[in-house]
């Protein structure tokens, strides 16, 4: 493979291919002028970069926290942070991982909410919902618009807060799935 091919295969720059070739990176053979490339060298090469790319994604902070004020006079305040709970579903045989109080992982939305009595609501309506990981689909949910790839993500959340919306969480369900399983 010469190193256009193999520049977009790997979807880098021409000159790049050439220095993993001059470095050793990709397993390559200069005749006449041209690098000649090991095609199982460059996929290799773009697999490690896959998983690099995987590892750099922005972890979720499982210790932050959301207090939300007392209610009524006399309560305290109660703080809440993501509470990861894992169990088999006697019924399905399926492997599940509940998610309780996660809604301190989408404080950014919240936070765009201007009115602080709103944003208290927002937050107590979320606090009453879940979401669900599980290792095997759910016919149940198959086509619940609470759910996603056949049940294997779903949350209790049914919508009821603009700034959440049910993508949003089932969004946040798939990237807890993949910092989980790290």
């Amino acid at each position: 493979m010469n190193t256009t091919a193999a520049a977009i295969q790997a979807q880098v720059s021409v000159p790049t291919i050439r220095t993993w070739c001059r470095n050793g990176v990709v397993t390559a053979v200069k005749t006449a002028g041209r690098w000649i490339i090991d095609t199982a060298s460059l996929a290799h090469r773009i697999a490690i970069g896959a998983m690099r790319a995987r590892k750099q994604a922005p972890m979720l902070d499982m210790t932050a926290s959301i207090t939300l004020p007392a209610a009524y006079k006399g309560d305290t305040p109660q703080t809440y942070t993501p509470k990861v709970k894992r169990r088999l579903d006697k019924r399905t045989g399926a492997n599940m991982i509940v998610i309780n109080s996660w809604f301190p992982l989408l404080a950014a939305k919240l936070n765009t909410i201007a009115d602080e009595g709103a944003r208290i609501h927002c937050m107590n309506i979320l606090k009453t919902t879940n979401i669900v990981i599980t290792d095997t689909p759910d016919p149940e949910w198959a086509d619940d618009p609470q759910a996603r790839e056949d049940g294997q993500l779903r949350t209790s959340y049914r919508g009821g807060v603009p700034q959440v919306t049910v993508d949003d969480v089932l969004d946040l369900a798939a990237q807890l799935r993949t910092q989980l399983s790290a």
